[in-house]
């Protein structure tokens, strides 16, 4: 069973609902807009722990494929 990293959680799924009643149902625009600017920032933190974790993946990758070509390379040395 493969778990699908973009499908939301059950948790998530509730604090969601939960933020969009609060949009729908607020009639204080200073209210509003202090919870737009946390979720901008929540934003903005979500992705840059994204593309961290991405090029840690990425660099993690690109060491296992270095140390692969090593020992694929050692045989033809010895042998010349």
């Amino acid at each position: 069973m493969s778990i699908d990293p973009l499908e939301r959680g059950l948790e998530q799924s509730f604090e969601t609902e939960r933020l969009s009643r609060f949009i729908r149902d607020c009639q204080d625009i200073d209210e509003l807009r202090q919870t737009a600017l946390f979720l901008v920032q929540q934003i903005a933190q979500q992705k840059a722990a994204s593309n961290w974790m991405a090029s840690r993946a990425s660099e993690s990758e690109n060491a296992r494929l270095e140390m692969l070509a090593k020992m694929i390379r050692r045989p033809d040395q010895e042998e010349s």
